[in-house]
């Protein structure tokens, strides 16, 4: 065997060894800039802005920066935000994506209607995870919630964990809602005691239903009227310990 087959056998066994690691490699996870988001799950006519005001494209894998504007019609949208979070945003919902290392330290912003949000926990110094509405700010750090807002108010419903919430008007207090209990914040106000969610008001199986991608995320009943929750319970005020 010449010098010079021996090379290429040499070279040949590299190459070899080399693909053989690319495809036994585990993924690296897509690192998403500071608030951006992937789209995880998306039905029905859902309309996207970039920040700077151009039409994107609805589909599976899409990168939404901060900035970004979701409006849901007739559709959802599933999103995987860049610190491991879930976002469910419902029809007729309008939402922007914000970088929680910027102004308010906001995640995301709900104007109007309704998402499902389940949070990744925050370990140490982590900061929480902040969202913000026309009339409250929800604070949480590992938990899995929804938000509503009309018109005149916001209502927040807590599935697990602890949510604390907060009206705009300069000295709000602040209220800790623990799961299977809900408030609501009008424009100019304080949030109201917490009250029990109906048992009609709780979360079924995910978005897409059972055998879902996603079925932690959980996608509470809507047919149910709100003013069919039971009295306020009496051992929850705002005096209670703010999470961690």
């Amino acid at each position: 065997m010449t010098c010079s087959q021996c090379t290429r056998i040499a070279l040949m066994t590299v190459v070899v060894l080399m693909l053989a690691a690319a495809q036994t490699a585990p993924l690296q996870p897509t690192v998403l800039p500071i608030g951006s988001a992937e789209i995880s799950e998306v039905k029905g006519t859902v309309v996207l802005h970039s920040p700077q005001g151009s039409l994107l494209t609805a589909q599976r894998g899409t990168t939404l920066d901060s900035g970004s504007t979701i409006e849901t019609t007739k559709g959802s949208l599933l999103l995987d935000l860049q610190d491991g979070s879930q976002v469910l945003v419902k029809a007729h919902s309008n939402v922007v994506l914000r970088a929680p290392n910027e102004g308010k330290g906001y995640s995301l912003e709900l104007f109007i209607g309704n998402v499902l949000v389940k949070v990744r926990q925050r370990l140490g110094n982590n900061p929480s995870f902040r969202m913000g509405t026309p009339t409250a700010v929800i604070t949480v750090r590992g938990t899995r919630f929804s938000v509503k807002v009309n018109k005149r108010a916001t209502r927040v419903e807590v599935f697990e964990g602890l949510v604390e919430v907060a009206g705009l008007m300069q000295g709000s207090p602040h209220v800790l809602i623990r799961p299977g209990f809900s408030t609501g914040v009008e424009r100019d106000r304080g949030p109201e005691q917490p009250r029990e969610i109906g048992p009609g008001e709780l979360p079924d199986s995910g978005p897409g239903g059972e055998g879902s991608r996603n079925p932690g995320m959980g996608q509470e009943r809507e047919d149910q009227p709100q003013n069919q929750q039971k009295q306020e319970h009496p051992s929850q005020n705002s005096s209670e310990r703010k999470p961690d």
